[in-house]
Formats: structure tokens, sequence, C-alpha cells
């Protein structure tokens, strides 16, 4: 056989070669179907991941707004105690003031008075920056909880669309494989382990229809002899570049 070397044949006792090359290019369609339904299976649609993506985003978007809230609260709680602490403070030393009998006295009260004065204006300044941004959380907070009810209909649609899709697919591939154990039968041994071999070293295409007079693959252009061989359909031939089983779509349309 040319492109491959060998004989005008038939393929041991089981298949002619016309049958072979009509087995392999059933095998090869029904392989790339099994994958697509695959795909549709176990991928969510675009419009169903975006829809879904929004609504994860709004759920991370929470997530760090509540935690960022709970730290603040925590924050806030110990300023609250450290203010109250520096009020009392500030209020012993007001009374220490005017108590004094002496200059030095006085200078170190006011000493002391000043700096728990700065602390406590530094605390109360934090306070008031927790308590604004608290409130803008609860504002944001407010409007990520609810999800529109057009957003919240549009993925529940989008979600029975494609559970129902899977159940489709999931049945479509069931009716593949009995198809692939079919042919696989009707090919026999012999050919079948031919194309295995094929397979292992070509998937996911092991069998490509002529593009014009190019292997649609690789997309190199075959030899005429080798054109010939392919329009023929009486032996097998394999792309000089890519060594892929190359046929004619013409001759093996699809059914």
């Amino acid at each position: 056989m040319r492109g491959q070397p060998g004989a005008r044949q038939e393929v041991g006792t089981e298949v002619t070669v016309r049958e072979q090359i009509a087995g392999y290019v059933a095998l090869q369609r029904l392989l790339d179907r099994r994958s697509a339904l695959r795909r549709e299976r176990d991928t969510a649609p675009e419009a169903l991941a975006a829809l879904r993506s929004q609504s994860s985003a709004r759920e991370g978007q929470m997530d760090a707004k509540r935690s960022r809230r709970e730290t603040l609260a925590a924050e806030q709680v110990i300023l609250q105690r450290e203010t109250e602490a520096l009020q009392e403070e500030r209020e012993h030393f007001r009374k220490q003031k005017s108590q004094v009998t002496n200059m030095k006295q006085l200078s170190a009260v006011v000493s002391e008075l000043d700096h728990v004065e700065v602390q406590l204006k530094t605390k109360e300044d934090r306070l008031l920056a927790i308590l604004q941004e608290l409130e803008a959380i609860e504002a944001e907070i407010a409007t990520l909880t609810e999800e529109s009810p057009e957003e919240r209909a549009a993925r529940a649609q989008a979600e029975a669309a494609w559970a129902a899709r899977r159940e489709e697919a999931e049945s479509e591939l069931q009716e593949v494989d009995r198809e692939l154990r079919l042919v696989q039968t009707q090919l026999g041994e012999t050919a079948m382990a031919r194309f295995k071999k094929l397979w292992a070293s070509r998937k996911p295409s092991a069998a490509v229809p002529m593009d014009g007079t190019a292997c649609s693959a690789c997309h190199a252009d075959l030899r005429p002899s080798l054109v010939q061989v392919v329009r023929s359909a009486e032996e097998l031939a394999f792309c000089d570049h890519c060594r892929r089983l190359v046929y004619d779509p013409e001759q093996f349309a699809h059914q």
C-alpha cells in the first residue's frame, strides 16, 4: 500500500479495505462526538458560567465586607475601652490640676494631662473613622445582599436549561458508546488493533478528511500519487507528514 507500503488487499478475512476505512472514519466521528458531549455535560455554558461568576463575585465581596466589619467591630470594642480609660485618666489629672500647690506640681500635672489628651484625641479620631467605615460597609452589604429578581430568574433558567442538556448529553453518550461497540465488533480484532495503535499515537484525530489535496490535520500537501490512493479508497493512505489516516470526505460522508 502506498503512503504506508503494502499491497492492495482485503484486510484479513474480516473486512475489506473500504469497509475498514469506513469503520475508522465512523470511529473517529463517534469519538469526536463523545468528546464534545462530555464537554457539554461537564462544562457549564458561557452564559451560565457568567451568571455564576457574578453570584460568586457578589458572595466574595460579601465575605470580604463581613470580615472587614468583624475586624473593625473588634477594634472598636478595644478602642472604646481604651478611650474610657483615658477619659477617666484625664478627669483624674484635671482634679489634680485644681489641687496643686506649686508650679512644679502644676507643670508635671499639665504635662501628663497633655499627654493623655493627645492619646485620647488619636483614639477618638480612630473611633470616628471606624464608625464611618462601618456605616459605609453596612450600606455596601445592603446593596450586595439581594440578588435582583431578574438575575435570580436568569440564573435559575440557565441552570435548568443546562441540567436538561446534561441529561440529554448523558443519554446521547450512552448511544454513542453503543455505536462504538457496534463498529468495533464489525471491524474485528485485527482492524481494531490497528486503529487503537494509530489512535494512541495520533489522538484526538487518528483519521482525518482530505482537504482538497492536503491533509486537514497538519495542512501538508499530499503527493499526487497519495491523493489518488485516498480517492480510490482501495488502500489505507497515511499523510507523509503527520502519519494520520487520510480519507476522501466525498466517499465517506456523514451518515
